[in-house]
């Protein structure tokens, strides 16, 4: 039958698109635990999350997808605000940050990149990033078992979009060798704020 053959190849497609994510993951995870010293580089955060809100609008055009500063103004893409990252690394947090968030939103929603570096500790300068989304949240008793590997809030509903939940411990694992934390909290009016805090310097 014509037809349960094309059923079959779309399933077995979709299966080793999931798998080729999942290994590209491990593999990501792997390359983290090995401790290898990032390369920091002065870079524009504002430019850094216009082009991966950018990646994302394209693979998910569902969901609008802005960078503001911290009180919730849009930035323009010409404005600077810099650090010392390493670069790639940065952007593979919100990418996996973006795509969590679209994950857990309704179509149609709006997502914010949020930026500061404006905040202190300890007199040394400190850079904040909030993905901040308006879907269904985190109960706040998991906030944390978010971050460890393989967990997933709602298993049944991860199975249906593809989370091989890895993607918040590779970002986790990346903030911390950044020398910050991530927290995940709840978004004013509903929804899920992720929070890193790494030094800007």
């Amino acid at each position: 039958d014509q037809q349960k053959v094309a059923e079959a190849m779309g399933r077995i497609e979709s299966e080793a698109v999931r798998m080729t994510g999942l290994v590209e993951s491990l593999l990501t995870l792997t390359r983290l635990d090995e401790s290898q010293p990032i390369q920091k580089v002065k870079t524009n955060i504002v430019s850094l999350a216009v082009d991966v809100a950018k990646d994302a609008s394209v693979a998910d055009g569902n969901r609008k997808i802005v960078v503001t500063d911290i009180n919730g103004n849009e930035l323009a893409g010409r404005v600077e605000i810099s650090a010392n990252v390493d670069a790639n690394s940065m952007r593979q947090v919100l990418t996996n940050l973006l795509a969590n968030a679209a994950r857990f939103s309704p179509v149609g929603a709006q997502i914010e990149i949020a930026i500061d570096s404006n905040a202190q500790f300890e007199n040394h300068r400190r850079l904040i990033i909030e993905v901040r989304d308006h879907g269904e949240g985190i109960p706040e008793q998991l906030r944390t078992k978010v971050f460890e590997r393989f967990y997933r809030v709602d298993n049944s509903r991860n199975s249906e979009t593809g989370g091989s939940g890895l993607g918040l411990s590779i970002v986790s694992s990346i903030v911390a060798r950044h020398g910050g934390t991530i927290v995940a909290d709840e978004t004013p009016g509903g929804g899920a704020t992720f929070r890193v805090d790494i030094p800007a310097e």
